[in-house]
């Protein structure tokens, strides 16, 4: 064995430990401070009688404060109970009737398939530029999102005991999200400052119009997806009177009552809301983005949602949207409107797309005589036909630049 050579080294962890010990047996020394103030007529004072010498309090921990209260029972002791039912209407709730019911409801003349005159005469076309940055938003929301999730079972009405494998992928809620945000933004930059300091947006604002039809309780509590506030409120797109309507007939549907299909509840609050403060400059609802999402929006009887029900579901978004509206402008308790309330609305499921327009005129609901509301809403509208990956390739095919000129009009309305 070899021998190394002695180096006489000091082992630092060992030093270091002995600094600990011997700094941490250091007494005080005296200074004579208090002895040299003395001689010189400064007193001392004992800094102990400037301390708390309250008793403190101990932290004691319950383990009953960490648990989930128990709710409360529902029955006629519940706060909320009350004896007259309230007829309940959600995000996911489909009229039975469609359409008609919804008229019925709301006292509202519909024009189909058509938008006011003032809206259609400021359509303008866009450049080929704006297409293009139009399809690159469509790419990016619909095939390029990285985001993945596990879509919704796939279902054939021939063979319904057949399961499909399970696909990962972008959900149709997600694509229209994305797609309407992005063309809204767009709608900034082609809009100029002008518009763009009389604009705000709002997500997921929810807003809650209880009301009283023929001695029926009813509360409409839906949430916005999008909601584009102004600085002004819409002018009405035609005149609002008596004599108007009285030509407007609201079609019938007897034997039916029109809270066919409504849940009774009998714990509520009848309480309205409104998600922008009275004190906000840009509290005037311009247009709403309302997304059906096909896995959660179904019948009760699981039969296929029709087209018409998908329209009274735009109306009664719209609907409630202006209600709320007007009740911020004139009051709560408001029934005769001093001036009509108008709100736009696009709806949409990724793909397709309704564009609408409701001129409110009156909150009055009793009856289908006298002062009505008017909607109007266009035909179906495809943003594209195709938009998936085609063996292996990014494929869009038939791009409609029609939806984007009207949602740019929309932006673009006083």
């Amino acid at each position: 064995m070899k021998l190394s050579q002695v180096l006489w080294k000091q082992h630092i962890g060992r030093q270091i430990r002995n600094n600990w010990y011997s700094q941490g047996k250091v007494k005080p020394f005296e200074t004579n401070a208090e002895k040299i103030l003395t001689q010189r007529g400064i007193p001392v004072i004992d800094a102990e009688i400037y301390l708390d010498h309250r008793p403190k309090n101990r932290f004691i921990i319950n383990n009953d404060d960490f648990l989930v209260p128990k709710p409360l029972p529902r029955d006629s002791t519940h706060p909320d109970y009350k004896e007259v039912p309230c007829l309940q209407y959600g995000d996911n709730t489909l009229l039975v009737e469609g359409i008609v019911q919804a008229q019925h409801l709301t006292k509202t003349v519909l024009f189909n398939d058509a938008l006011p005159d003032s809206v259609e005469r400021s359509t303008e076309d866009v450049s080929d530029h704006t297409n293009e940055l139009v399809q690159k938003i469509i790419k990016t929301s619909v095939m390029f999102d990285a985001h993945q999730e596990l879509l919704p079972k796939i279902k054939d009405p021939l063979r319904p005991a057949w399961n499909f494998p399970r696909q990962m992928g972008i959900t149709d809620l997600r694509k229209s999200q994305n797609l309407n945000k992005k063309m809204l933004q767009l709608c900034d930059h082609l809009s100029g400052p002008e518009f763009v300091k009389n604009r705000s947006v709002v997500e997921n604002g929810l807003l809650c119009y209880p009301f009283e039809r023929e001695f029926e309780l009813f509360e409409f509590t839906l949430t916005m997806d999008l909601m584009l506030l102004s600085k002004e409120t819409l002018k009405p797109n035609m005149e609002g009177n008596e004599e108007v309507c009285k030509k407007m007939i609201v079609p019938d549907m007897h034997p039916l009552h029109p809270s066919i299909g409504f849940d009774e509840n009998h714990f509520y609050d009848h309480k309205y809301l409104y998600p922008v403060i009275s004190g906000n400059h840009q509290k005037y609802l311009h247009t709403i983005f309302v997304y059906h999402d096909p896995t959660k929006v179904k019948n009760k009887t699981e039969l296929t949602v029709r087209e018409n029900q998908t329209k009274a579901r735009s109306l009664v978004k719209s609907f409630t949207a202006a209600a709320c509206s007007a009740c911020e402008q004139f009051g709560k308790d408001v029934k005769e409107l001093p001036k009509p309330v108008t709100v736009q609305s696009v709806y949409s499921d990724g793909k397709n797309y309704y564009f609408s327009v409701y001129q409110l005129n009156t909150l009055n609901l009793d009856g289908l005589e006298g002062l009505k509301n008017y909607f109007w809403i266009s035909p179906k509208m495809s943003l594209y036909e195709t938009g998936a990956f085609v063996n292996g390739v990014p494929t869009l095919e038939g791009y409609n630049p029609e939806v984007f000129k009207k949602i740019l009009t929309f932006y673009k309305n006083k």
